[in-house]
């Protein structure tokens, strides 16, 4: 997942070629599904289940 990797929606966004409000519809849904409060709490379930590098070069 590119957002929880670091990058920004607009870059999320470009490297997908969907617009950035598109990338904060999918986020927003994601959060919800994963009962996420914040984006950090998001990234840590996302490193907790081993779904995005420990680090971005």
């Amino acid at each position: 997942m590119l957002v929880v990797s670091g990058l920004s929606n607009k870059q999320v966004g470009a490297e997908l070629g969907i617009s950035e409000i598109t990338v904060k519809a999918h986020r927003g849904r994601v959060m919800q599904k994963m009962q996420a409060e914040s984006l950090p709490g998001l990234v840590k379930m996302a490193t907790r289940l081993r779904l995005t590098p420990a680090h971005r070069a």
